[in-house]
């Protein structure tokens, strides 16, 4: 080879490194271009304090990676759309090895401690020194209990506003449950529409009269979950690390029904969440998945229990019979053969998409496709049985840090702003039809609700 031919073939090498390398600058350019295009985004009536920064979380953080992860799904197998979590506790999944790589994108405090992810500057610290109380009577307590109130509301919708920028920029490739909703024009909802919306959506159960169960020897109780017994009084416990040193195990216990989710444990946690389980609201994971034990622990024995597994958006009891999230439906059938006085029952998958219609039609953004949270099912749940209902640290008090639940050391915020549910709304939501004093939500640690028998929906 002749030096010329050598130093022709260098150079056409060197130019097309230099052309690859300015054409994925030019893509990035557009890409932030497109994700730093705000639309116009109408103002939350509860909070007109907030001024939502403009700077594009999506970008920011690679949401499209992480939806992109938590939510694959294989067209021939049917991976389970729930079964692949990228947001690790100690950092997030790859795509080409399945190996955890640390994250990059928590902002920490000078002594260790962590903040929520943010994007220019920090909006909420998990600081108990800042924001908890000793005197719930004193100005200061009013001024920190304001403080932690207003960051954690822009955070919720801060989250919100992010997320409905990915789907409003046509990169909406993930909707694993097929949801094809369209809503008209936005209008701001009342504290009474969002009660009577819920209402709308009916405790609704599979029963030993519906097929494919029927003809599959399913032996359903009759009567799911007290089906005609009403409640006084209702605490709703989520499973939340901020409930550790709150001392309400007693006052949980005073209320006439008790609702805890999963394998949420009480004993050696007493003093902060109680004793007493009326209710359990399960998602099909703890069903199947062999560390639950769901079959013979006795945490499931003794109680009511509900469980939940989402269907696609249009599926029947057919469909969604022969391709569940998780395979609940031979357990489910097991425990029915072995203890047949058992009060648990599945919940029909379309009250899901109900409750995610009431979610997305009292939200000015677009929400992620996917159901709701087993908290927020609770909720709903708890608001039909109840005349009062009472959620223990649902949105989190001052005493809130990263830690998921109050029994499992595990660390990360998407426990509470959301990696996969609508946590972030869910939980503007419920903060919004509260009828108690913020000292109780953000010192206290709970939120006081009127059930549904004390709402009027006919005027």
């Amino acid at each position: 080879m002749s030096v010329w031919v050598f130093i022709n073939l260098l150079c056409f090498g060197m130019c097309g490194y230099l052309y690859l390398i300015w054409s994925q600058y030019w893509m990035n350019i557009e890409r932030q271009r497109l994700f730093n295009k705000t639309p116009s985004i109408p103002q939350h009536g509860s909070v007109p304090e907030i001024n939502f920064q403009e700077t594009s979380y999506s970008e920011k953080y690679n949401i499209n990676s992480v939806f992109a992860n938590t939510m694959v799904r294989e067209k021939n197998d049917h991976i389970n759309r729930r079964s692949i979590v990228a947001m690790k506790s100690s950092g997030k999944l790859s795509q080409s090895t399945g190996q955890t790589r640390p994250f990059t994108n928590i902002v920490r405090k000078s002594h260790g401690s962590p903040r929520f992810p943010n994007i220019h500057k920090p909006i909420l610290e998990f600081d108990s020194d800042k924001y908890v109380c000793n005197d719930y009577l004193t100005s200061e307590c009013e001024a920190r209990t304001a403080e932690f109130k207003t960051l954690l509301l822009k955070e919720f919708h801060r989250v919100l506003m992010s997320d409905s920028k990915v789907f409003t920029s046509g990169l909406n490739s993930q909707n694993p449950y097929d949801v094809h909703y369209e809503r008209g024009q936005w209008k701001e909802r009342t504290k009474k529409d969002i009660l009577c919306a819920l209402g709308g959506v009916s405790v609704q159960t599979v029963t030993a009269e519906d097929e494919p169960f029927k003809m599959l020897n399913y032996n359903i109780p009759n009567d799911p979950l007290q089906r005609h017994r009403t409640f006084n009084t209702c605490a709703v416990v989520t499973s939340a690390g901020s409930l550790l040193g709150s001392n309400l195990g007693d006052f949980i216990d005073s209320h006439d029904m008790v609702l805890r989710f999963n394998n949420a444990p009480t004993e050696n946690f007493t003093e902060d969440v109680g004793s007493k389980t009326t209710f359990r609201v399960l998602n099909s994971q703890v069903v199947t998945k062999p560390e639950y034990n769901f079959l013979d622990n006795p945490l499931f024995n003794g109680v009511s229990i509900l469980i939940w597994d989402p269907a696609n958006y249009s599926s029947t009891l057919d469909e969604w019979y022969h391709h569940p999230d998780f395979p609940l439906f031979p357990v489910y059938k097991r425990l029915l053969e072995t203890r047949p006085q058992a009060d648990v029952h599945l919940l029909y998958p379309n009250v899901l998409w109900g409750l995610w219609t009431v979610l997305q039609d009292s939200s000015p953004y677009r929400l992620r496709r996917n159901p709701p949270s087993s908290g927020f099912t609770g909720v709903w749940f708890a608001l039909h049985r109840c005349n009062r209902v009472r959620v223990f640290e649902y949105v989190p008090s001052a005493r809130a840090t990263r830690r998921c639940h109050y029994h499992a050391p595990r660390t990360d915020t998407a426990c509470t702003l959301g990696a996969w549910h609508p946590l972030a709304q869910e939980k503007a939501l419920t903060e919004r039809i509260r009828e108690n004093s913020d000292i109780d939500v953000f010192q206290r640690g709970f939120l006081d609700l009127p059930g549904l028998s004390n709402i009027n929906c006919k005027t």
